[in-house]
């Protein structure tokens, strides 16, 4: 075939696939163009219109967080005119919320009836603003809030596993431990071993009621108080905890008074049985010099020790022992057993019974029964660790 025959074939061939294939591309192009209308139809008549008063779910909103705890009891008593009681112990509203990137607040109210008057009283116990963005990683709070003395006075009630706290926590302080107002600054201490370190320093005064060992006082004297926590992850199943506490502040007698506490807490909670099997053991012991005037010191103690053990999956038994003397009187002193069955339903629930045998040395021995019930609704914090 002729050279140039050849060449016009080819060209021939190439110019035909050439039309053939942007013609095949065109009609794909519009058929495809015609299903997507079609679609984008069948989607707009089948998705209803959205409501003009409907947010949608994912929308930002400042609302804070609010909850409410109710602590219910029933109670038998072995002394006093009226051995048998129900009652309301106590309700708790706590609101909390980011206040911006770099701070949150909280305030906590609690709701409870005066035993001997039959009043309801109100009270404010916590209102606190926490800055999250120091240097050095430190965060500070600001406002009345508990103090980080000790492992017990850091709760409310309801965290707590037996039904009252210590002996020592309301002969030394109040029947829920003791409050402050002022300053929180806490951090991390860095150090070279394989556990954690926390120091906390508060600088402040007593809380608007004062307690049995502390007073706001009428001079310039505040209250100083610090906390070093050291924990440590003994196994993939175990953890200790070790913490050291101390303060000073002013007393009634218008001189001070200082408090130093060790406080000890083990934790079991194995990883194959994670929500059938726990053990706490938990030990706290103080000791207290008050300053009665200028020429005295007197130097009481106070301890408690508990253990609780998890049986099934919702049901918990205990036991706890007080020993507690009073600050600035080495004659009065309480010795308490106190044994306790805890269920759970739920972590909104918590159902527990008390029995509690005391002796003490400026009155009749106490024999006590105690049904309580705990329950909770809205959105709650985590408990302390």
């Amino acid at each position: 075939m002729d050279h140039s025959v050849k060449n016009l074939l080819v060209a021939s061939l190439i110019s035909f696939c050439s039309i053939a294939t942007s013609s095949a591309q065109q009609d794909s192009t519009d058929v495809d163009s015609l299903l997507v209308k079609q679609l984008e139809q069948q989607m707009l008549s089948s998705t209803p219109a959205p409501s003009p008063h409907a947010a949608p779910r994912s929308a930002p909103t400042a609302n804070p967080d609010i909850s409410a705890i109710g602590d219910f009891r029933s109670s038998y008593t072995s002394i006093g005119k009226r051995k048998v009681e129900t009652y309301l112990n106590e309700l708790e509203l706590q609101v909390a919320s980011v206040v911006d990137p770099y701070a949150r607040a909280e305030f906590l109210f609690s709701f409870g009836k005066d035993l001997n008057t039959g009043e309801l009283g109100i009270e404010l116990e916590v209102a606190t603003l926490t800055s999250t963005f120091l240097p050095y990683q430190l965060q500070a709070t600001l406002g009345k809030f508990k103090p980080q003395f000790g492992k017990i006075n850091i709760l409310h009630p309801h965290y707590f596993s037996f039904v009252d706290f210590p002996r020592m926590i309301n002969n030394f302080f109040d029947s829920e431990g003791m409050f402050m107002e002022g300053v929180s600054v806490s951090g991390l201490v860095p150090n070279p071993y394989d556990f954690y370190q926390e120091l906390v320093v508060e600088v402040g005064r007593v809380g608007s009621e004062p307690n049995a060992s502390l007073v706001q006082g009428e001079t310039n004297r505040l209250l100083y108080m610090g906390h070093l926590k050291n924990f440590f992850d003994l196994t993939e199943n175990a953890t200790l905890e070790i913490g050291l506490s101390a303060l000073t502040g002013p007393n009634k007698y218008a001189f001070s008074t200082t408090i130093a506490d060790l406080d000890v807490t083990y934790k079991w909670k194995p990883v194959q049985f994670n929500t059938f099997r726990s053990f706490t053991w938990q030990t706290e012991a103080l000791l207290c010099k008050t300053k009665p005037n200028s020429n005295e010191n007197v130097q009481t103690y106070g301890a408690y020790s508990f253990a609780e053990y998890q049986i099934a999956k919702r049901t918990f038994v205990g036991a706890r022992y007080d020993y507690s003397a009073f600050p600035g009187d080495k004659s009065l002193e309480d010795r308490t057993t106190s044994l306790l069955l805890r269920f759970q339903p739920t972590e909104f629930q918590i159902l527990a019974l008390e029995y509690q045998h005391a002796n003490r040395s400026y009155g009749a021995d106490v024999n006590q029964v105690v049904f309580r019930v705990i329950f909770g609704i809205g959105t709650h914090a985590a408990h302390a660790y």
